[in-house]
C-alpha cells in the first residue's frame, strides 16, 4: 500500500466518524489532526522511528485560537470599539470617547463627544492605520473628528447629513511621521464617494473642523457602502486599485492616481476622474439574493520589491448573503476594467454546532441550502484563515479547506445575556479584538500556519507543505509522501532526490534503485543523500563519493559506446536526407555534461574522495582525462610528469614541470628530458630560480649534443646562465663548465675559455690544478700558459710560450712575479731564446730596451764568442756612460756622508759641556725637599728632581715590563757598586799576588759596566720629563686624588670650595 492510499485512507475515516465541535463556552477549539496524521503516516510507512528525526508531535502545543476576555471594568456600555497600532478606541454611553494606548493600559484619555448623551445610541468610529486619528460617524449623519493630544472632540462642519460607514485609509502615511492622513477616502450609507485630507490644523481650541470632503463619485446602484480599500500597485507608483463593498456587489476600480505629487494645498479630486472612469462601465462581482452584511475585510502582508520592504494587499474576504467570497490579489499590468481578483471562491457559512450534531443524526446536507444558516454580523480575515462574528459566538474557518477550525461562544444562551457587538483588527500590529456592551475580548493566534502543511500536503502542493514545516518530522512526512508519489508518477530522478532527504534508511533506498539498474537515478539519489552529509560524517562522505565516481565512470562509458555506434550508424545511413536521432554530436554533448558533473564532483568534495581508489577506478574504466584531471586537482603533478614521460610525450612533460615542478621533480626527470629534449629542458630550467646546479650536473652529462648543425651546445648554454646571470658560486659548476669549454673550444679559438679563465681566476671558483690537467690533455696552449701564471709557475709558463714561439705572450708572464730577481730571469730566458734563435741584433736591444731589467752586460755572455760587436757598439758606449754616470753618483753621496758624519761628531763634543744653572733654594718637584740634598737630574724645561724621587715617578706610570727593566738595572748597578768596593778593600797579600795590573783592570771593567747600566737607567728614567712628557699627557684620565692614600682625607679638604 502506498503513502498516498495511507493518507486516503485516513481521510476517508475520519469523515465517516465525523469531526464534531463541542459545544463550548469560552473556550477553543483546538486542531488534533496533525498529532492523528502524524501518527497514521509513520503507521502506514511501516518505519521504525529512529533517534535522529521525532514524528510525534507535542500534544500539549497551545491552541492557534483562543478568546480571552481583557481585564478591564468599562464605566458604561460599549457603542463602538476600533484598535489599530496598539491603540484602542472605545464609544460608550454618556457621550465619551476612551482612548488607550496598549504599551500603557493604565493611561486612559477620556474625550468628551459634543453631542447630547441620549442620542448616541449607535454609531461607527475609524481610526487611521497611525492610531492618531479617529472619525466617528452617527446614523443621524453628524460626524466628529479627533486628532493625538486634543481635549475633546470636533464637528466635521462640511460632512453635514453624511452616514460615513467605510473609509480607505492611504497606506502612503503609515510610516510618515507627518500629521496628515494624505488623501483617503469615505463611503457613506447612499452610495456615495466622497474625497478628503484629515489633518489636525494650527487651532487645536476651536469648537469645529473645517476639513473640506468633495464628491468623487456614486455608485451605479444605489446602496451602502459597507466596505472600502484603497491599494498601491507595488511596480507602478501612480496605479491604484479601489475596492467598494456593498450588500450584493464589489466593486474593482483601477486607474491612476497622482498620490505622491499632490500637495496639502490642493483642492482637486485625485480619484475623481479614475472613480468616475472606473464606475462608468464597472468591473464587479454579484452575488443574488437579498443584500448581505457586505462586510470587506483585506489583508496585508510584508514583502521584499527591489531590496526594499513595503507593505502589500494580498487577499480579501466579503461578506455575503450566500457566503464568504474570497481570494487572493494579484497587482501586474492589469488597466481600467481588468480584474485583480485571483482563485477566488464562494464559502458557503459553517453550520454551528447544533447544526451539525442535527445533520449528522439526521445524514442529511445542507452545504447548499443557507436558509437555515445563520449569517455573520462582521468579518476579519488573517493569513490563513477568515474570522466570522456572530451575535453570541466567534468562528474561525480555513482558507486552504474550507473547514471550521474554531468556535467560541460570548454565552450559554441565557435571557438577557451580552452579545458580540463588533469584531475589529489591528493591521499594524496582527490583533483580532470583539466587544460586547459590558465586556472586550482579545482573540489570541498562536502559529496560525501550524496545520498548513498538512492541508498542502493532502492537496498534493508538496513544496508548499514544505515550506510551512515547523519541525523535522512534518518535513520528512512530506517528503516521504512526495518521493511515493513521484515515484509512483515514473519521476524516478526526482523520487530519488526526495527519498535521499528523508529519515528512511539508506540500504532500504539504495537498493530500491538499485534494482532499477538505472544509473541516473541512483546518482540523483546519492548525489541529494551527500548534500545532507556532515563534514564529520568522513566515512560516509568518502563511500558516497567513491561510488558516484565509480557511476559516473560507467555513464561514461556507456556514453562512449554509444557515440561509436552512432558514428558507425551514421556512417552507414551517410546518403539518408534524415539524419539520425542519435547523432555523435548530442552523445558529445551528453559526455560534456557527465564530465563537468564530475569535475565538479570531485572539486567539492576533495577531502572525502580516495585517491589511491580513484587513480585505481580511472585506470581500470581506461579514463586517462579523468586521471590526470584529478591528479592537477590535488596538485599531484609528479604522478602527471610521470604518465607523460611514461607516454614519451616530453614536451607536455616539460610543460607541466614548467608550470607546477619542484626542485626535486627535476633533479629526477631532468637526465631522461635532457637526452630527448634538451633545448625546450634548458628553456624550462632557466626559468626556475630555486634549483642547485650541481644536482643538475648527473643530467647535464648525459647529454648528449647531436645537433651539429646549431652548434649550440645545451650543456653549456644552461651553465653560462647559471654563471653569468645566475651568479652561481659552487666550484662544481665551475669545473664542469670547463670541462665543456676545454671539450668545445679548438686550439685556433680559445678565446671563449681564456675569457672563463681570466674572469673567474682571481677568486678561484674552479680548480686551476685540474683545469692545467684538462687543458694539457687537450692541448688548449694559451689556457695552459695562463694557468701556468695563475699557480705563479711563471717560468713554466715562460717556457710553454716559449716553445710554442709566442715571444710577446712569454714577455707578458715574464712580467707577473713581484720578485724582481725572477723577473729578470725570466727576461734573461726570453733573451737567451732570441739569440739563440738567431734574431737580429736589433730585435734582441729591443728586446733589452722593453725589459727595463736587463743590461747589455747581462745578454753578452750568452751570444757566441765570435760575434761582432758592431752592430751593438752604440749600445754599450751608452751602457759605459750609464755606468760612469752611476759612479759619479755614488763618490757624491760618499762624500756627503762623511760630512754629515763629521758634523755628528762635531755635536757630541759640544753636548758635553752644556750646563744648567739652578738655585742654591731650588727644590725637588716631588718631595719638595731641596734639591742639592741628594744626586739630581735636571731637565732642559727647567724642571728638577732627586734621582730617587724621579725614578719613583716614573715607576709608578710605566708599564709593567719597563718597571721590570728599571728594578734590573737598579739591582745591576748596587752590585757592581758591591764588587768594585770588595775589590778596593782586598788585602795587598791578594795584591801581591793577583798583581796590581790585575787589580786595575778589573776595577775598570766595573767601571764601565756601570757606566753602561746608568745610561740604560738614565734613558729609562730621564728619557723624558715627567710633568711635561708624554706620561703627563697619558695620566689625564687619573683622578687627582688617590682615595686609597692614607692623606687622601687631608688632601681632600683641601680642594673644597
Amino acid at each position: 500500500m502506498s503513502l498516498l492510499e495511507d493518507f486516503a485512507e485516513y481521510e476517508s475515516a475520519s469523515r465517516r466518524h465525523g469531526t464534531s465541535i463541542p459545544p463550548a463556552a469560552p473556550s477553543s477549539f483546538p486542531s488534533t489532526r496533525q498529532s492523528e496524521f502524524a501518527a497514521s503516516a509513520v503507521d502506514a510507512l511501516g518505519v521504525d522511528v529512529d533517534g535522529y528525526i521525532t514524528t510525534k508531535l507535542d500534544a500539549e502545543d497551545a491552541p492557534i485560537f483562543s478568546l480571552d476576555t481583557v481585564q478591564f471594568q468599562v464605566p458604561n456600555k460599549i457603542i463602538s470599539l476600533a484598535v489599530s497600532n496598539d491603540v484602542l478606541v472605545l464609544i460608550i454611553e454618556g457621550a465619551k470617547i476612551l482612548r488607550i494606548k496598549l504599551q500603557e493600559a493604565h493611561n486612559i484619555l477620556e474625550i468628551d463627544i459634543p453631542i447630547n448623551p441620549s442620542s448616541l445610541r449607535a454609531c461607527s468610529v475609524f481610526l487611521d492605520p497611525t492610531g492618531r486619528h479617529i472619525v466617528l460617524s452617527t446614523p443621524q449623519g453628524e460626524n466628529f473628528y479627533h486628532f493625538e493630544g486634543w481635549d475633546h472632540m470636533k464637528p466635521l462642519s462640511k460632512f453635514k447629513n453624511m452616514e460615513v460607514t467605510a473609509v480607505a485609509w492611504n497606506g502612503m502615511a503609515w510610516s510618515t511621521g507627518k500629521s496628515s492622513t494624505k488623501t483617503v477616502l469615505f463611503g457613506t450609507h447612499d452610495g456615495k464617494i466622497y474625497e478628503t485630507e484629515l489633518k489636525p490644523g494650527n487651532d487645536a481650541k476651536s469648537k469645529r473642523s473645517d476639513i473640506p470632503a468633495k464628491l468623487v463619485a456614486e455608485l451605479p446602484v444605489r446602496e451602502r457602502v459597507t466596505g472600502l480599500s484603497m491599494e498601491a500597485f507595488p511596480e507602478r507608483k501612480k496605479q491604484h486599485l479601489v475596492l467598494i463593498a456593498t450588500g450584493t456587489r464589489l466593486y474593482q476600480v483601477i486607474g491612476a492616481a497622482e498620490l505622491e505629487s499632490r500637495s496639502s494645498g490642493d483642492k482637486g479630486a485625485v480619484f475623481e476622474m479614475m472613480l468616475k472612469d472606473g464606475l462608468t462601465s464597472p468591473n464587479y462581482q454579484e452575488i443574488p439574493g437579498m443584500p448581505g452584511p457586505g462586510a470587506l475585510s483585506v489583508y496585508h502582508r510584508k514583502v521584499q520589491t527591489n531590496g526594499q520592504s513595503h507593505v502589500l494587499a494580498t487577499d480579501f474576504a466579503w461578506l455575503t448573503s450566500m457566503g464568504v467570497f474570497f481570494g487572493g490579489l494579484t497587482f501586474a499590468t492589469q488597466e481600467s476594467g481588468d480584474s485583480v481578483v485571483k482563485n477566488a471562491s464562494l464559502l458557503p457559512y459553517p453550520l454551528s454546532s447544533s447544526q451539525q450534531s442535527a445533520s449528522g443524526a439526521n445524514g442529511a446536507d445542507t452545504n447548499g441550502d443557507n436558509s437555515s444558516v445563520e449569517q455573520p454580523v462582521s468579518l476579519a480575515i488573517t493569513e490563513f484563515h477568515i474570522l466570522l462574528q456572530y451575535s453570541n459566538c466567534i468562528r474561525a474557518m480555513s482558507m486552504l479547506n474550507s473547514k471550521l477550525v474554531f468556535e467560541s461562544h460570548v454565552s450559554s444562551g441565557q435571557p438577557g445575556a451580552e452579545l458580540f457587538q463588533g469584531l475589529t483588527v489591528d493591521e499594524t500590529k496582527r490583533t483580532c479584538w470583539l466587544f460586547s456592551p459590558l465586556n472586550i475580548y482579545e482573540l489570541v493566534v498562536t502559529d496560525e500556519d501550524r496545520d498548513v502543511w498538512d492541508i498542502y500536503l493532502s492537496r498534493r502542493q508538496f513544496d508548499s507543505a514544505l515550506k510551512h514545516c515547523y519541525n523535522d518530522s512534518q518535513r520528512d512526512i512530506v517528503l516521504r509522501a512526495q518521493a511515493e508519489h513521484l515515484f509512483a508518477d515514473g519521476q524516478f530522478e526526482k523520487s530519488a532526490e526526495c527519498f535521499a532527504r528523508t529519515s528512511i534508511s539508506f540500504e532500504e533506498a539504495a537498493l530500491r534503485f538499485v534494482d532499477m539498474k538505472n544509473n541516473r537515478v541512483l546518482k540523483s539519489y546519492l548525489q541529494t543523500k551527500l548534500t545532507t552529509l556532515r563534514k564529520q560524517d568522513r566515512i560516509q562522505n568518502t563511500l558516497l563519493v567513491m561510488w558516484l565516481i565509480e557511476i559516473y565512470l560507467c555513464m561514461l562509458g556507456s556514453v562512449d559506446a554509444k557515440i561509436a555506434s552512432a558514428g558507425a550508424t551514421d556512417t552507414n545511413s551517410s546518403s539518408s536526407p534524415s539524419p539520425s536521432p542519435n547523432s555523435v554530436v548530442q552523445f558529445e554533448l551528453e559526455k560534456e555534461m557527465l564530465l563537468k558533473e564530475l569535475y565538479a564532483l570531485v572539486a567539492e568534495y576533495k577531502a572525502s574522495v580516495d585517491p589511491a581508489t580513484t587513480y585505481q577506478l580511472a585506470e581500470s574504466h581506461g579514463r586517462r582525462d579523468f586521471w590526470l584531471h584529478y591528479a592537477f586537482l590535488r596538485e599531484d603533478y609528479e604522478r602527471v610528469v610521470g604518465y607523460w614521460m611514461e607516454k614519451e610525450n616530453y614536451i607536455q612533460a616539460i610543460k607541466v614541470l614548467g608550470h607546477y615542478g619542484t626542485p626535486e621533480m627535476f633533479y629526477k626527470y631532468s637526465p631522461a628530458l635532457m637526452s630527448a629534449e634538451p633545448s625546450e629542458l634548458v628553456e624550462i630550467l632557466m626559468r626556475q630560480p630555486n634549483l642547485t646546479p650541481n644536482k643538475l650536473i648527473p643530467a647535464l652529462m648525459r647529454y648528449q649534443d647531436e645537433t651539429t648543425t646549431s652548434g649550440s651546445n645545451q650543456a653549456i648554454r644552461y651553465l653560462r646562465f647559471c654563471i653569468h646571470k645566475q651568479k652561481c658560486r659552487d666550484p662544481v659548476v665551475y669545473n664542469y663548465y670547463l670541462t665543456l669549454l676545454v671539450k668545445e673550444t679548438t686550439s685556433e679559438d680559445e678565446s671563449e675559455l681564456m675569457s672563463f679563465l681570466t674572469t673567474y681566476g682571481t677568486d678561484m671558483l674552479y680548480d686551476p690544478d685540474y683545469a692545467l690537467r684538462m687543458c694539457k690533455r687537450f692541448s688548449r696552449i694559451q689556457s695552459c700558459i695562463h694557468l701556468y701564471s695563475l699557480l705563479k709557475l711563471y717560468e713554466d709558463a715562460v717556457d710553454l710560450a716559449l716553445k710554442q714561439g709566442d715571444i710577446e705572450l712569454a714577455q707578458i708572464h715574464a712580467e707577473r712575479p713581484d720578485d724582481d730577481k725572477l723577473c729578470k730571469r725570466l727576461w734573461l730566458k726570453i733573451a737567451q731564446h732570441v739569440i739563440n734563435a738567431k734574431k737580429p741584433a736589433s730585435e734582441v736591444m729591443e728586446l733589452v730596451r722593453r725589459s727595463n731589467r736587463l743590461g747589455i752586460e747581462d745578454i753578452l755572455p750568452f751570444f757566441p764568442d765570435f760575434t761582432r760587436v758592431d752592430d751593438f757598439k752604440d749600445d754599450i758606449c751608452v751602457a759605459l756612460e750609464d755606468y760612469e754616470a752611476q759612479i759619479q753618483d755614488l763618490r757624491g753621496e760618499m762624500d756627503e756622508a762623511t760630512r754629515t758624519a763629521e758634523s755628528m761628531q762635531r755635536d757630541m763634543a759640544s753636548l758635553k759641556n752644556r750646563f744648567a744653572i739652578l738655585n742654591v733654594e731650588e727644590t725637588c718637584q716631588v718631595c719638595t725637599q731641596p734639591l742639592w740634598l741628594r744626586q739630581l737630574y735636571v731637565f732642559p724645561c727647567q724642571h728638577s728632581f732627586h734621582a730617587d724621587c724621579l725614578t719613583r715617578r716614573v715607576v709608578s706610570t710605566c708599564n709593567r715590563v719597563q718597571r721590570r727593566r728599571i728594578h734590573e738595572l737598579q739591582n745591576q748597578s748596587v752590585e757592581i757598586a758591591k764588587q768594585r768596593r770588595q775589590l778596593r778593600l782586598t788585602p795587598l797579600v791578594a795584591k801581591a799576588k793577583t798583581g796590581s795590573n790585575g787589580a786595575k783592570e778589573n776595577d775598570e771593567q766595573l767601571e764601565q759596566q756601570l757606566r753602561k747600566v746608568k745610561q740604560q737607567l738614565d734613558a729609562l728614567v730621564a728619557g723624558e720629563c715627567v710633568l711635561c712628557g708624554e706620561a703627563m699627557i697619558k695620566s689625564i684620565a687619573e683622578p687627582f686624588i688617590d682615595m686609597d692614600d692614607s692623606t687622601a682625607a687631608s688632601t681632600e679638604d683641601e680642594w673644597v670650595i
